[in-house]
């Protein structure tokens, strides 16, 4: 049975926060693509590096700490992580060359790593089947929404400053402020009795890797979250801009509705898709996003400004259909797996976002037309955004073969 305390419900939030944080920090270098493809003189290629490697060290210790957070003391892995996260972040933000920015990401990838299978492991070993799921989807709300906010903010001011370096500043802060207050309040779940302890660790470790059905689920996520991540994270703003003759503030703006709608999606899809209904959800929404990318990357170059914003939300309510599948998930944790399983789900979820941006970013170096701006920047023209991101669109479509083929095998 689930046991519920206000220092649970505090650790959460504390844990929420984080995840909020490293988030942002995560993908805000999206937000000033071509301030710092400038800074740095880097190809799309060598820009996409910036997320492709912290996602890649992000992805591959998943595993690993969701392992650690079942046996270990949570809360000074959990400080150790932000600190790192905040070293990555400065020495980011600090750069002088693009080697050391690079490294920058790769430090705030290590710290990222344990965010959000923390909050998810609270969740799961401290409150009860029927409000689970709604707190893991309010952590993603709340994520989004610091995504969503924090972008606007730190673009406003890069553009009173001219410089997107000491927009960046501003999360080292914030990230000094969150330390401080985790180190004053975390602490580590206690385990009451002798049969919560970690049970020997091979045997719990493949039990869980060698699971297919979790598995899928893993790819699914691939499909619905990772998708339209890639396209919101890394290239929503220029693609936005070159299809639809948006300015890069307009962009900006626009692509922000893509996190509203993951904001809103994360909270409301749990609720209107549970129990048996939960694989139908995922279905019903990989239909709708193929569709939806198929408007967004083959349709007219000229739309509405709400109908744009409309779809835009849409696609990113659609997008949180991966929560759907952690939910499902979670119903088979226990606390000396709940880690475990999740940073599984987070991994092959990584590896398949870092493939999505690696595949993305290749086809738009070699599509490239030679065009530049002013100061020798390569400008990718809205032919070269519609070969490149039907990639999205064929993830989709095999997320949906997959949700039939699940259908299938639970009917035999």
């Amino acid at each position: 049975m689930k046991q519920s305390s206000k220092q649970a419900y505090w650790n959460w939030f504390l844990l929420t926060l984080f995840y909020s944080y490293q988030y942002l920090v995560r993908v805000y270098p999206g937000t000033f693509t071509d301030e710092i493809r400038q800074t740095f003189s880097f190809s799309a290629h060598e820009f996409a590096t910036l997320t492709t490697y912290c996602v890649c060290v992000y992805s591959s210790l998943q595993i690993p700490f969701g392992v650690l957070l079942d046996r270990v003391n949570m809360r000074w892995l959990i400080l150790s992580s932000l600190g790192l996260c905040l070293i990555g972040q400065y020495v980011f933000t600090n750069a002088q060359t693009g080697t050391y920015a690079q490294w920058g990401r790769i430090l705030v990838g290590i710290g990222s790593a344990p965010a959000f299978m923390a909050a998810v492991k609270v969740a799961a070993d401290s409150f009860s089947d029927r409000i689970r799921g709604t707190f893991i989807g309010i952590t993603c709300t709340i994520g989004v929404l610091c995504v969503i906010v924090g972008n606007s903010l730190l673009k406003q001011i890069c553009l009173s400053t001219h410089s997107w370096q000491v927009a960046s500043s501003y999360l080292t802060f914030a990230g000094c402020t969150l330390f401080l207050l985790c180190l004053l309040s975390l602490t580590s779940p206690k385990q009451s009795t002798e049969d919560e302890k970690p049970n020997d660790f091979w045997p719990t470790f493949f039990s869980v890797i060698l699971n297919g059905r979790i598995f899928l689920y893993a790819l699914l996520t691939v499909g619905t979250c990772s998708v339209v991540a890639t396209l919101s994270d890394l290239w929503g703003s220029t693609f936005l801009a070159a299809k639809y003759q948006l300015s890069s503030i307009q962009a900006v703006f626009f692509n922000q509705f893509v996190f509203a709608g993951l904001m809103i999606g994360a909270f409301i899809l749990p609720m209107i898709f549970n129990g048996k209904n939960t694989l139908k959800g995922v279905r019903i929404c990989c239909v709708f996003l193929a569709l939806l990318l198929c408007v967004l990357i083959y349709g007219p170059h000229k739309m509405p400004a709400v109908v744009l914003q409309g779809l835009l939300f849409v696609l990113g309510f659609l997008g949180c259909a991966d929560i759907l599948c952690y939910a499902l998930t979670a119903q088979s944790s226990t606390p000396q797996t709940s880690g475990l399983i999740v940073g599984w789900v987070n991994t092959v979820n990584m590896l398949g976002l870092t493939l999505l941006e690696k595949l993305v970013a290749s086809s738009l170096d070699d599509h490239w037309t030679g065009a530049v701006n002013g100061q020798g920047l390569r400008l990718y023209l809205a032919s070269d955004y519609e070969v490149a991101l039907g990639v999205l669109l064929n993830a989709v479509l095999v997320a949906l073969c997959i949700t039939y083929f699940m259908r299938k095998k639970s009917r035999s």
